[in-house]
């Protein structure tokens, strides 16, 4: 997983000088220097198989924190998924500092079939059917995700997650920069056709629903 160096800007500002100045040797760095880059991330049992020919061509590449940092749930899951977000507001407050965090906060949820199929996805959405991510690390691909799948919304918007023996198990979403607007229409849509609430865990918000005039209604802990 990600981490980042505490030390990182202090010593950009020791190296910083003269060219001509000699180089200095290697500082060893304390363990508790070392920080997570984000506060969170899921523990889904993923497997990975090795990418190959149309297998990889329009699939989505990020790497392995980000997995299910924005997710779906179904509506009944909405205290569950509400208590975890008020324990994370509690251990992000405990845990961080200034330039990460001292801890890393680990979801490990149950997953279950929700009502939703890709091809709800797919045609409510007016989304386009991509091969499964591949997850990577800061230096290397790990692989594509076994028995997953993903659906264009638009310039690098997607949903992804799992599927179990042919039912949606995961779903979540990812924004590469894309329109914020791409997934406010996904969740609209997908709240009213399958009562689905969607977590952004690294924000920590819920949007819970969508009103008759079309107001979202968000929640905080």
């Amino acid at each position: 997983m990600k981490k980042i160096l505490s030390a990182l800007m202090g010593a950009l500002d020791t190296n910083a000088g003269d060219a001509a100045s000699p180089p200095k040797p290697p500082q060893s760095v304390p363990a508790g220097a070392m920080l997570y880059s984000m506060p969170t991330i899921a523990m889904d049992d993923i497997e990975f198989e090795k990418p190959a020919g149309e297998r990889v061509e329009g699939a989505p590449q990020f790497h392995e924190d980000e997995w299910a940092q924005l997710e779906f749930f179904p509506k009944h899951r909405l205290p569950e998924v509400q208590r975890l977000l008020g324990e994370l507001k509690a251990f992000d407050a405990e845990h961080r500092v200034e330039h990460g965090w001292r801890q890393i906060h680990q979801r490990d949820l149950a997953r279950e079939p929700l009502d939703v199929s890709l091809a709800d996805i797919e045609g409510g959405l007016g989304g386009q059917g991509r091969p499964a991510p591949i997850l990577t690390t800061a230096s290397r691909p790990l692989g594509q995700v076994k028995d997953g799948f993903s659906v264009e919304l638009g310039t690098n918007a997607y949903l992804y997650g799992l599927r179990q023996e042919g039912r949606i198990t995961v779903l979540a979403a990812s924004l590469q920069g894309a329109d914020d607007m791409l997934l406010t229409r996904a969740f609209t849509a997908l709240s009213r056709q399958s009562g689905l609430v969607l977590v952004d865990w690294r924000q920590q918000f819920l949007l819970v629903g969508v009103d008759g005039e079309g107001l979202i209604e968000v929640w905080r802990p």
